[in-house]
């Protein structure tokens, strides 16, 4: 299972600015103006600028991983699984007389459990989070 934009689900725990130029700045005066072409300037160069606080992980951020991981970690032990003390990306849970295990490697998760219907239901409240 790949979870479709995981980092961007993952709150960003320190304060982060992104400086965004050029095209892109002009972009997101375009999209937003009410928001944000007031705090769009320019550079030496004349080019726009806009710097933009990251509420949210992003692709990129060497901490992004970190985060997701710590989120996605506290969603399954709220849910009753126990994380692996040997593997920490393994998670396992007793769920219908059979055990239920999430592996994952960043955001591609495997899930694994004798009855077909358990992993789908697995599957789809992993997609929810």
């Amino acid at each position: 299972v790949d979870l479709p934009s995981a980092y961007l689900h993952a709150e960003n725990d320190e304060i982060l600015h992104m400086r965004l130029q050029g095209r892109l700045a002009e972009l997101m005066g375009r999209v937003e103006p009410a928001l944000y072409r007031k705090y769009i300037s320019k550079n030496n160069r004349g080019e726009p600028v806009l710097y933009v606080r990251l509420h949210k992980a992003i692709y990129g951020l060497l901490k992004s991983a970190l985060l997701f991981y710590r989120k996605l970690r506290g969603q399954l032990e709220d849910q009753g699984f126990e994380v692996n003390p040997y593997d920490p990306c393994v998670a396992n849970k007793w769920t219908h007389g059979a055990q239920l295990t999430v592996t994952w490697h960043v955001d591609d998760l495997k899930v694994s459990h004798r009855n077909p219907k358990c992993v789908t239901d697995t599957i789809q409240w992993l997609s929810s989070l």
